[in-house]
């Protein structure tokens, strides 16, 4: 606001600048959706291997808890 009480607008962005801002927003856009079809290919795929150790070390367990040392 100027001293006299008018309100001061702000300079306009040129349509450079709003290109360049579109082209950062498309490009940050593509980068989290990579991001996210990665999480979501490889979340499966580690709850997978979870499942897989934990029914390898329960079978371990009962294997050699079975078995006669002596």
């Amino acid at each position: 606001m100027t001293p006299d009480g008018r309100f001061v607008e702000p300079p306009k962005p040129t349509l450079g600048i709003i290109l360049w801002r579109l082209v950062l927003f498309g490009i940050g856009l593509c980068l989290i959706g990579a991001l996210f079809w990665t999480a979501m290919v490889v979340l499966p795929v580690l709850l997978l291997m979870a499942l897989i150790g934990y029914v390898v070390v329960r079978l371990q367990g009962s294997f050699f808890a079975s078995r006669r040392w002596f």
